[in-house]
């Protein structure tokens, strides 16, 4: 069990390299640097992943699972590289978005495949919602 920051850090590390995720993707902040960019709160009872910008609360998740807090950091990590390479393999005509996903479930499938099976899920509602247009 990670019970402080270091450890976090270290275990985030571990993973990001697995992915080879550049170090500064990688970084686990204490605090908010209200920008939108999530920091973690360690509680009695468990982890906060909070996102706040300009003293706005974006979002606040709660866990007692060291799983499901790397979870939520590594596919933050695993989508931003996935923009990264459809970014610099953009293809005329094609929702972006197809690329983005197929690739972000690859990478966060090949670290954990039940991470992948959640983000995929989450994509699948997604799509339900906005589903793909191509031109």
């Amino acid at each position: 069990m990670v019970s402080n920051f270091g450890e976090l850090q270290k275990t985030v590390s571990l993973i990001g390299a697995k992915l080879g995720a550049p170090k500064s993707m990688l970084l686990v902040r204490e605090s908010s640097p209200e920008d939108g960019t999530p920091h973690v709160e360690f509680k009695s009872e468990g982890f906060e992943y909070v996102s706040s910008e300009r003293g706005y609360e974006i979002f606040r998740k709660h866990t007692h699972s060291l799983d499901e807090l790397l979870f939520w950091i590594i596919s933050r990590v695993a989508f931003n590289m996935a923009v990264d390479y459809e970014l610099s393999h953009r293809a005329a005509g094609k929702d972006s978005r197809i690329m983005i996903f197929e690739k972000y479930l690859s990478e966060l499938s090949r670290i954990n495949k039940e991470w992948g099976k959640k983000a995929s899920d989450e994509i699948e509602a997604v799509l339900l919602a906005a589903p793909f247009s191509d031109s």
